[in-house]
């Protein structure tokens, strides 16, 4: 008898540790946080979890990305693809105090107003809007027919390779550089990307489109099966693109394989990039703004004088001016999103193959996805051959909010931005056909 106790007593411990199993595995929690279907990605192991400094979007700094782990082979064995999910961008109450005259002023605009700067002579000169000393290039450079909309007194047809080449070399050519007889393709920064099956090199200027080409490019490149929802485009900067920026690169490549790559980057006019950047991440917009949170919060405490760590801190928000007047003050010595464009490209130590300005990325973009096998790939979210680049809405708000700056505020930000605008010649915010190059 015994013996027999015993022996229930193992069958109905067995029985309670089975139950216990089945009771752990149904209520077991998931391994995957992501927000992006499974279904449209590669499916990679998720034996390596991810590091806070491997989880990022394009809101983080290059700070975060030199410290991420080096990848030391081609496999996505070594990534994860656990994203957390995006924050909600609910906004706050803007600021009821200091800023209501200020912020009345800086948010309304008619798109049928008309704005003139006359006290922009070195603006005006190098950009030519208003000089006299531009007159001929003006006439040199006669409306080309525009094929995409009814309005033919637009310089809707995209400028040359050869045109844009030879600007970037001006631009280099003012600061007394030049190209490097061979691209060294390797000293690019963290926002230059490698894509070895499709055999592209990419720089992405924040601000500048650069989500959706890197999204278009992963999936060139097989590492994206289908289109994201837009709400997750960001999650393209993050670990799926982080394995092909060019310095996690170099223990697989080097300048010998970048050489035979095609390039080439998107560039735009540095006013609506400085417009959008605003909107975007420090504005109280509700569609977009605030996404640079802290930094909407540190220009606020400097610009005001407000003690940081302030409780009112938490419900205010940079007007345009203030904005302007902080890049003035650290003379775009800033975040990447809104510093000069030429600081993110690889000129002079390399020569991109293909020039886009974003302003032309309807007419030029195919030629660059059929470069890089992915013609059934769009380019959504700028300017396309639909539309009106001067009826953009970052167009509209840069002419307004511009025009109400004081004249040497202006001529500042030129300054930061100069070598920007020579890049393509861009036109100032008081032309007519802004924000679109000049050329001839």
């Amino acid at each position: 008898m015994p013996e027999k106790d015993v022996s229930l007593s193992k069958k109905t411990i067995i029985l309670l540790v089975f139950l216990c199993l089945i009771v752990v595995f149904l209520f077991r929690p998931s391994k995957r946080t992501s927000l992006i279907d499974v279904e449209g990605i590669v499916p990679v192991s998720e034996s390596k979890l991810i590091t806070d400094d491997d989880d990022y979007d394009d809101d983080d700094d290059d700070e975060a990305f030199t410290n991420s782990p080096s990848l030391k082979n081609d496999s996505f064995l070594e990534q994860t693809l656990s994203v957390p999910s995006i924050q909600s961008l609910t906004t706050e109450p803007s600021s009821q105090a200091s800023t209501t005259e200020t912020s009345s002023k800086l948010t309304s605009f008619s798109p049928n107003s008309s704005f003139v700067n006359k006290d922009l002579p070195e603006l005006s000169k190098t950009t030519g809007h208003t000089s006299a000393e531009n007159k001929d290039l003006l006439e040199l450079s006669k409306p080309a027919l525009n094929p995409y909309t009814e309005n033919k007194d637009l310089y809707l047809n995209p400028p040359t390779q050869q045109w844009m080449q030879t600007q970037f070399e001006k631009a280099l050519s003012d600061l007394d550089l030049h190209y490097s007889p061979l691209s060294k393709w390797s000293v690019c920064g963290m926002k230059t990307y490698y894509f070895p099956k499709i055999n592209t090199i990419f720089t992405g200027i924040p601000k500048t489109g650069c989500s959706n080409w890197i999204e278009a490019l992963l999936k060139a490149e097989g590492d994206l099966k289908k289109d994201l929802d837009p709400i997750m485009i960001k999650k393209v900067h993050g670990p799926i693109s982080n394995r092909h920026r060019i310095p996690k690169t170099l223990t697989r490549y080097g300048d010998v394989t970048f050489r035979r790559a095609f390039s080439f980057t998107v560039v735009r006019n540095p006013w609506t990039r400085m417009v959008s950047g605003y909107r975007d991440k420090l504005s109280d917009e509700i569609t977009q703004g605030g996404a640079k949170r802290s930094i909407g919060v540190k220009i606020v405490s400097e610009m005001r004088g407000i003690e940081p760590g302030n409780v009112k801190l938490n419900h205010l928000y940079p007007t345009f001016a203030e904005y302007a007047a902080w890049l003035v003050k650290h003379r775009g010595n800033v975040n990447v999103h809104f510093s000069p464009q030429n600081e993110t490209l690889c000129i002079p130590h390399a020569k991109y193959d293909m020039i886009i300005p974003l302003e032309y990325s309807g007419p030029l973009g195919p030629e660059v996805l059929r470069r890089i096998h992915a013609d059934n790939a769009s380019v959504f979210g700028s300017y396309d051959k639909s539309s009106d680049p001067r009826l953009a809405k970052s167009a509209l708000f840069a002419k307004q909010w511009l025009s109400e700056l004081e004249s040497e505020l202006v001529e500042e930000l030129y300054d930061i931005f100069r070598t920007d605008f020579t890049l393509l010649n861009y036109s100032n915010f008081t032309h007519p056909d802004f924000p679109l190059p000049l050329y001839s």
